[in-house]
């Protein structure tokens, strides 16, 4: 009997995080090539933090993603978005907050710190962006970052924007194969799971 050959197919387990791998690689490629066709128009960069200043949600596939990479920074980072997402969660529990946002609890002095695991919302944002128009199938909606293409010297085609509708539906299929039943997560949630261990910064080192 001859001896049968290892599968060249990914198991259950690996195959949702093989999926959710390469819908970031592409996006993040095609990042780099809307970046290359409009220089100018993308204004994207570190220290802008516009569209962090919210609480965000993500799947659960993005969660593990996050929450693994949480538990490899470095204990000062650690405990830091662990302070940052217990006042997060505890503003959002407050009666009447004090302000009207509560900022990502990932930003860390102006910057991601969870930048290289970031979910695809924050991939995407700021690039020119089409969304299903369910009064106008044939066409859609162009969503683009108000801070981008205010020269209105570039001109956004098909080949320029991010179809969310293929985007969206890539991201749901592999977090569902990853977990069925999971529900959206919010990162402050995410954060306090990966850092249950971690003791509380000294006062005055917020």
């Amino acid at each position: 009997m001859s001896e049968a050959l290892p599968s060249t197919e990914p198991s259950p387990e690996t195959a949702p995080h093989a999926a959710y791998r390469q819908l970031l690689a592409d996006i993040e490629r095609f990042a780099a090539v809307l970046r290359q066709r409009f220089p100018a128009s993308i204004t994207c960069r570190l220290g802008c933090t516009g569209c962090c200043q919210q609480h965000l949600t993500v799947l659960p596939i993005e969660a593990a993603a996050l929450r693994e990479y949480v538990a490899r920074l470095d204990a000062p980072t650690r405990a830091r978005l662990r302070q940052q997402a217990q006042a997060a969660r505890e503003q959002e529990m407050a009666p009447m907050p004090t302000t009207p946002a509560v900022p990502c609890p990932a930003l860390v002095d102006g910057a991601c710190a969870v930048y290289p695991a970031r979910p695809v919302l924050c991939r995407t944002h700021g690039f020119p962006l089409l969304y299903l128009d369910e009064d106008d199938p044939t066409g859609g909606i162009l969503d683009v970052c108000p801070l981008n293409f205010t020269d209105d010297t570039a001109t956004i085609t098909h080949r320029d924007v991010f179809d969310m509708t293929v985007v969206n539906t890539r991201l749901v299929a592999a977090s569902l194969a990853f977990d069925p039943t999971g529900g959206r997560q919010f990162m402050a949630d995410i954060i306090l799971a990966a850092t249950a261990s971690e003791t509380p910064l000294p006062e005055g080192q917020a």
